[in-house]
């Protein structure tokens, strides 16, 4: 359900490319048969343990995404847990469908349109979520290194080293959040320095993040929020575990941690909807190419728990649909009414169920 101009962007169709490369790729490197030969051995009590760890990483990204939202758990004023993790399960269905990550705008506009909750709200908590996921991804990869590939010494201690960069990246992060006017100031010299950016848009892009950083401001807040987006991780990780171990491969933790970081990374390289081909290749990349696991074992576990994604992201999303009163098509039309404004903290939220032209 693309429209017409987002099918016209370079972009669009450079995601395209990208991912039928990655499939054929896939398919040059591992016989169907083959793949299907180990998806009839696998163990699927292991699968289960997978298909629970993404239901749990799932819900525990709605606690955290509330908890932002409502400005932490002392807050007397806020939105329900239920309402959150619909309309986040609404923005995985429209990620998958739509390109250029429009799920994370879907949200921002249905978010918005639940009291007391603003587009603005919604836009800031969504930026920072998704920062406050790739630091801690960042912070983790180097050590996943350093525990699961045999690298020379000193290679370890270069990302070991990286590790330690980001952590302190992490520290000054929050400091921004402390000191917003500071950082404001710091933020709009540096942009007045380098000539070929918009002082004023990337000021106004800074303050909206900081927006969404009011938790990190309380001591209590800010820890409760670090140890969430911790938290999140952890399910996703033993579910990788688990999935691994399903198709009959000896696995570490470490190892897991690895190819999770390899998969969030793919997200940053252009794709079609859903990342679908990218995420699968980078998966089969780092199980195959770096840890040195079987190429049939690799691309079947890449399958196999990309299609448990889909299928659970699909139906968690048709229900949150149908619980928030929407339809597909309406949340589509008003997410498009925001793509490319300006998002002000306060202005009027667009409405899912007015159909836009």
């Amino acid at each position: 359900m693309e429209d017409a101009s987002s099918r016209k962007r370079p972009q669009f169709w450079l995601g395209i490319a990208i991912s039928l490369v990655c499939i054929l790729a896939i398919l040059l490197i591992i016989k169907p048969g083959d793949i299907w030969d180990v998806i009839r051995h696998a163990r699927v009590e292991f699968l289960l343990l997978a298909f629970l760890g993404l239901i749990a990483f799932l819900v525990l990204r709605a606690i955290r995404w509330r908890f932002m939202l409502n400005g932490g758990w002392d807050s007397h004023q806020g939105i329900g847990y239920l309402k959150v993790f619909h309309v986040q399960n609404v923005g995985y269905l429209v990620t998958n469908i739509l390109p250029f990550r429009l799920g994370d705008v879907a949200r921002a506009v249905l978010i918005g349109n639940i009291p007391p909750i603003t587009v603005g709200q919604g836009v800031s908590t969504v930026v920072v979520e998704r920062v406050l996921d790739m630091l801690f991804i960042v912070v983790l990869f180097p050590f996943t290194i350093a525990s699961a590939v045999d690298l020379p010494r000193e290679w370890q201690t270069a990302v070991l080293l990286a590790g330690a960069i980001s952590l302190a990246a992490s520290a000054v992060f929050i400091v921004a959040a402390n000191k917003p006017a500071l950082s404001i100031r710091f933020v709009t010299w540096v942009c007045d320095r380098i000539k070929f950016l918009d002082t004023t848009k990337w000021v106004e892009r800074f303050g909206n993040l900081l927006l969404g950083l009011d938790t990190l401001t309380r001591l209590k807040d800010a820890l409760i929020l670090l140890l969430l987006s911790i938290l999140v991780w952890v399910p996703l990780i033993l579910g990788y575990f688990a999935g691994i171990r399903a198709v009959n491969l000896d696995v570490t933790i470490s190892e897991a941690a690895f190819v999770v970081c390899i998969a969030a990374f793919s997200l940053a390289a252009p794709s079609s909807p859903g990342g679908l081909g990218v995420q699968e290749a980078a998966i089969a990349f780092a199980m195959s190419g770096v840890l040195k696991f079987p190429n049939d074992a690799a691309v079947s576990f890449a399958l196999i728990y990309r299609a448990l994604y889909y299928f659970l992201t699909g139906v968690l999303g048709i229900i949150g649909i149908n619980r928030l009163g929407h339809t597909f098509g309406s949340v589509v039309a008003s997410t498009r009414s925001l793509v490319g404004s300006d998002i002000d903290e306060n202005r009027e939220p667009v409405n899912p169920n007015e159909e836009i032209q």
